[in-house]
């Protein structure tokens, strides 16, 4: 009797052990959807060509090649009012978009906001701020 209650928990220890062993492989038709992971980073500014004449501009980048669209828009800053001078959008299939507008501007204050967003990554966006004197 001892020897059968031995050898029946010595097979539970046996078969608890190696039951893993017994599990069912993945389903090789399931189709699982794999996203890579992204990063979007984007940067705008504004730069002088002499005299009046300035170039806003807006350029995203990501880590990733996917649909990005970038979008660059300059104001003009009043205390607290802005005024849209121009503005201007760029769409990219690949890891990096640009896109700039040329104007003429005056002394005062301006501001550039460029913003992004990609078919894969989220939206951002980058705010500078600009004196001409």
């Amino acid at each position: 009797m001892k020897r059968r209650l031995i050898a029946a928990i010595l097979l539970i220890v046996i078969l608890a052990i190696t039951g893993s062993t017994f599990a069912l492989a993945p389903d090789p038709v399931a189709n699982i959807d794999i996203s890579p992971m992204s990063v979007l980073a984007v940067d705008c500014g504004l730069t002088s060509n002499g005299g009046s004449s300035y170039t806003a501009w807006g350029s995203a980048s990501s880590t990733v090649s996917e649909t990005i669209t970038v979008t660059v828009k300059l104001y003009r800053v009043v205390g607290t009012s802005t005024t849209l001078i121009t503005s201007g959008s760029n769409t990219v299939t690949g890891t990096y978009a640009y896109v700039s507008k040329s104007a003429t501007l005056s002394a005062g204050s301006y501001r550039v906001v460029a913003t992004a967003s990609g078919s894969i990554s989220s939206s951002a966006s980058r705010t500078r701020n600009y004196t001409i004197g």
